[in-house]
């Protein structure tokens, strides 16, 4: 595996890390807060961002208007069943359904030379599109996300209790249907209870459907299909349900890693920290 510490080639390297984190802590830099991002360089770039179980395309906003107002083209789709679409759920949504939610946006909005960014749990279907279209992605991004091999569910990496305990939960609020928001929400997160960001957050989240998380991911290729890809690591604090995954990522060739001073939530809490990282893709 390829290790690039702190924002890959970027000059100011583990430097930036640490001024970033104290200018975050010095200012509250937050979903709210406005953005420091730099006219874009070396011409405009095309971000598809994936959210993560019970977010939506609404989680990406702070991020999303730093990429646009440095000059790039960002689209952050909601899946079918959460966020503004929470509407359309059903037992019928698995993981392939999110799969093609993301190739239906790349294509319809003829997107190419795709940053493929998927959160968390939105690193299983960007493993997926890489899988069906390579040709239409440029890099693939997996920010503090589960990382999949062909035939694995998303349970595969969390530990049983955790994954007994959403199924569960599950069936108990939904009758199967899906996993309920938790509460309280993880600590590894980053938010404070009475915070803006917190309130912010929780009255947007919505039940995740159940059959994402149990159906297989079906892959004809090699995770990443051989396009660039890189891992962001969020380290303060660890989220403990990814830890297989950054195994299996150090135990493959090829891939980029980048540590940031941030919580699992770095999108909302410290999205100009981010955005540096992701222009630098």
């Amino acid at each position: 595996m390829t290790l690039r510490r702190n924002f890959l080639s970027m000059a100011a390297g583990a430097t930036f890390a640490v001024a970033a984190g104290a200018a975050h802590a010095a200012t509250g830099q937050s979903a709210s807060s406005s953005s420091s991002a730099t006219p874009a360089r070396g011409g405009k770039k095309t971000y598809v961002l994936a959210h993560g179980s019970w977010h939506g395309g609404w989680c990406w906003r702070p991020v999303a208007e730093r990429l646009r107002q440095a000059g790039h083209d960002v689209f952050a789709p909601s899946y079918t069943g959460m966020g503004d679409r929470a509407h359309l759920i059903n037992k019928g949504i698995t993981i392939d359904t999110f799969i093609d939610d993301l190739v239906a946006v790349i294509e319809t909005e003829e997107l190419t030379d795709v940053i493929l960014v998927g959160h968390s749990f939105g690193g299983i279907p960007i493993t997926g599109v890489a899988d069906r279209i390579p040709d239409r992605i440029a890099h693939l991004v997996y920010f503090d996300s589960i990382v999949l091999e062909s035939g694995q569910t998303a349970f595969s990496n969390y530990p049983k209790a955790d994954a007994d305990a959403r199924i569960a939960a599950a069936s108990a609020a939904t009758g199967g249907l899906a996993v309920p928001v938790p509460t309280p929400l993880p600590a590894a997160w980053g938010f404070n209870v009475g915070t803006p960001d917190h309130d912010w957050v929780t009255r947007r989240l919505t039940p995740h459907p159940l059959a994402s998380y149990t159906t297989p991911l079906q892959l004809k290729h090699p995770v990443g299909n051989g396009r660039p890809r890189t891992y962001i690591h969020c380290t303060s604090p660890e989220l403990p349900v990814l830890e297989d995954s950054r195994k299996l990522v150090k135990s493959q060739k090829g891939w980029n890693w980048v540590d940031i001073a941030a919580p699992h939530e770095a999108h909302i809490t410290h999205p100009d920290l981010l955005t540096k990282v992701l222009l630098a893709v």
